[in-house]
């Protein structure tokens, strides 16, 4: 018998493996909250948080710039915030 469908169960299995809830964490609704804050702005220095594959990386820095670290990738980006606010930063 013919199983074209083993390449169809392979794939499914695939993408099973690597969707949001393969990589689900206790908290992760708690470290998604405490991620939009850090974009945001309203992160405190030295606030992380994690995404749920674990492999990015949220970090509040002392001067207040937001660092995200990509551990699969080895890349950093970091980026100030403009809180709602912060008449200033807009002229």
């Amino acid at each position: 018998m013919n199983r074209p469908t083993t390449g169809l169960l392979a794939l499914v299995l695939t993408i099973g493996l690597h969707s949001q809830f393969a990589f689900a964490v206790e908290d992760s609704a708690s470290q998604l909250v405490t991620i939009n804050k850090i974009i945001r702005g309203e992160g405190k220095p030295g606030e992380t948080a994690t995404a749920k594959n674990g492999e990015v990386i949220y970090t509040v820095l002392e001067d207040g710039t937001v660092e995200i670290r990509n551990l699969r990738y080895n890349t950093v980006q970091r980026f100030g915030t403009i809180k709602s606010n912060d008449n200033s930063r807009s002229k």
